[in-house]
């Protein structure tokens, strides 16, 4: 993380009552409490969790500035590039819901292996708030949908992409009707009803 970023953190968390372990969250330093510690936490986890989602708008912003600058790499042919600057932002910001969004779909333009591909998707699944994210949520189980339908797994492309549209993304929603495995059984009978109709025996 550069020293302008790990200030804007140190704002950020300056007013947290957890601060130095919020603050771990986000740069990706925290280590894990042990199971015990775990227990007596679980009624603020969630809150805690909701905090460091939350970043301070100025760091936000750079974030943002430098995924657009990946954006445009991959746009002009710079794939591997544009992997590497958003590697530089994970790296920074392990949080950060977008950029796990974004690096999936150039790992997919670069063929590289599915399942690193299922794992971004859900780390930017699992990191993006609801409240503000639905963009993010659409576009990553839609490219779950796309994956999971390259692998031939019907049932899990019908799942996603479903996910996908309840976000308002269109191509999911377009998507979804088409590979529901109970309208393409419905469909199936219907085409062999037609044709005993056509040809009776």
């Amino acid at each position: 993380m550069s020293a302008h970023d790990a200030n804007l953190v140190d704002i950020l968390m300056s007013s947290a009552i957890d601060g130095e372990y919020i603050r771990d969250q986000i740069s990706g330093t925290y280590r894990s409490y042990t199971e015990a510690d775990q227990q007596q936490s679980s009624d603020v986890s969630a809150a805690e969790k909701s905090e460091y989602r939350e970043l301070e708008n100025e760091l936000l912003d750079s974030l943002k500035t430098r995924e657009r600058q990946a954006i445009k790499l991959a746009e002009s042919g710079k794939v591997a590039e544009a992997v590497d600057q958003l590697d530089k932002i994970i790296a920074d910001c392990p949080h950060y819901a977008s950029a796990y969004n974004n690096r999936a779909q150039a790992n997919r333009l670069l063929e590289r292996d599915s399942n690193d591909v299922l794992a971004d998707l859900d780390l930017a699944i699992r990191y993006a708030n609801p409240d503000n994210n639905d963009s993010v949520l659409g576009q990553a189980y839609t490219q779950k949908g796309i994956v999971y339908r390259a692998l031939g797994d019907q049932d899990a492309a019908f799942n996603n992409f479903s996910m996908g549209a309840r976000y308002g993304n269109e191509v999911a929603k377009m998507a979804a009707p088409k590979e529901n495995p109970y309208a393409k059984l419905c469909g199936k009978m219907v085409s062999q009803a037609m044709k005993q109709l056509r040809n009776p025996a």
